[in-house]
């Protein structure tokens, strides 16, 4: 009896674990959203590689097959915009005897663009990017030239092209949900040397730009070779968070330029709040403006500091593979620190607040937690987000896909941009914030 229990046992085992061995593989091999991703990245063939017709197509082929596998809007099909655009852009690569890696850049742009994920895109990556040695920021309709030489000159053409047909060329290849991202991207990726040949200028000598004065419209044309421009790429070195606390205003501010999320920006929150506490601090303001997101735990852990037991989440749909996963919207405890902050909460915004960033500023605003003071971020609240990298086999272009897709707290608003309480130009926030607390402080 004793060997004919062992040889059951024996046997369930091997069942057991026979079927967590197929349930594992059927994971990895169709639900595991993070199968086949890359975790860094080599270099892309050069803008002037020249491909086969094939080997583009074949890119451009990997590229959308992720979308079907991956992106929730892809679950049944590709969109119809989606597959109209691929479709196009397949045949005319296929029956290319020649495309370089430029032109299969733009058509691979060309496709995701149409998803409307700002999430979803794609481009080239290289270590020995150069750029012209200027600066640009919009000021209404118009680019403007920001510090240097020639600050406040409008830029009129580069490379020959008039800026507005440059940015419209711009923007039928990238991927964006908000006017205000594309026209922010824009301005600050065309002074990138991919990006201006993106757009259709020939980077193989000295750029011409065309500048306006504007206090007599007089024309300025001058040609700015590419450099290495170590202003323009981001300080890794810089903090990610600062603060400062004014007891004779009664003000903390708190600025944060990434949204990570580990045991400095904990410590960094708590301290804070702690010299909140102590200098009988009435109003903070969080500065988000500059913010490209990140991790979105970071605006739980600032809310254990307010004083509410509960806040409204939004919901979200996750794919796995053939599957969405539900996650409905509900009421989540809030696991207060020990010293909680009952004063008024500011949060400033520009229109270069992305992904995490906006989740930041949405969750407070929708559960009623802050006055939000600047511009309009730039993605909806409501919208597909969390990445996987990859990059294609034959150009090793870089590409990123969604595969969740997030709706705000107030499911009401899903279809509007987060909308300050207060709108006035990003440079401006900060001052209007402190007029604001001036105005209501005794």
């Amino acid at each position: 009896m004793k060997k004919k229990w062992i040889k059951y046992i024996k046997i369930f085992l091997c069942i057991f674990v026979i079927g967590i061995t197929a349930l594992y593989g059927a994971w990895r091999v169709w639900f595991d959203p993070y199968r086949g991703t890359v975790s860094t990245f080599g270099q892309s063939k050069r803008l002037d590689t020249v491909l086969t017709g094939k080997q583009a197509a074949e890119d451009l082929e990997y590229i959308v097959n992720r979308l079907k596998e991956r992106h929730p809007a892809c679950i049944s099909d590709l969109p119809a915009p989606v597959r109209k655009a691929y479709e196009q852009e397949h045949t005319k690569l296929s029956e290319s005897a020649e495309v370089t890696v430029l032109s299969l850049w733009q058509s691979a742009s060309r496709v995701l663009a149409c998803l409307n994920d700002a999430h979803t895109m794609v481009r080239v990556y290289y270590e020995d990017t150069k750029f012209l040695p200027l600066s640009f920021s919009w000021e209404g309709r118009h680019l403007i030239c920001s510090g240097g030489e020639f600050d406040g000159y409008t830029v009129v053409m580069i490379g020959g092209v008039p800026v507005s047909r440059l940015y419209e060329q711009f923007r039928e290849m990238f991927s964006y949900e908000l006017d205000a991202w594309a026209r922010h991207a824009f301005a600050s990726r065309i002074i990138r040397s991919d990006y201006l040949a993106f757009a259709g200028i020939d980077i193989g000598k000295d750029i011409d730009v065309t500048l306006m004065r504007q206090n007599d419209g007089s024309l300025v044309n001058k040609a700015f070779a590419l450099q290495e421009n170590d202003i323009a790429m981001p300080v890794e070195t810089e903090a990610f968070y600062d603060y400062s606390v004014d007891r004779e205003s009664g003000i903390g501010i708190f600025t944060l330029r990434l949204c990570i999320f580990d045991e400095n920006y904990n410590t960094a929150l708590k301290d804070f709040f702690a010299s909140v506490r102590e200098e009988g601090v009435h109003s903070v303001i969080v500065d988000l403006r500059g913010n490209p997101g990140g991790n979105s735990l970071v605006v739980n852990e600032f809310l254990r500091y307010l004083p509410v037991e509960s806040y409204q989440d939004g919901s979200s749909e996750v794919r796995f593979g053939p599957v969405i996963w539900k996650n409905r919207p509900g009421r989540q405890k809030n696991e207060q620190a020990e010293y909680v902050f009952s004063g008024d909460v500011y949060v400033l915004t520009s229109t270069d607040v992305f992904s995490s960033a906006v989740d930041f500023a949405t969750l407070l605003s929708d559960n009623g937690l802050c006055t939000v003071v600047g511009e309009i971020p730039g993605n909806m609240p409501s919208s597909y987000g969390d990445i996987l990298y990859f990059q294609s086999p034959n150009a090793s272009l870089v590409f990123t896909v969604s595969y969740k897709y997030f709706t705000r707290p107030d499911e009401s608003k899903s279809n509007l941009p987060l909308l300050p309480d207060i709108q006035v130009p990003a440079h401006e926030a900060m001052e209007e914030a402190l007029r604001l607390i001036s105005i209501k402080t005794p």
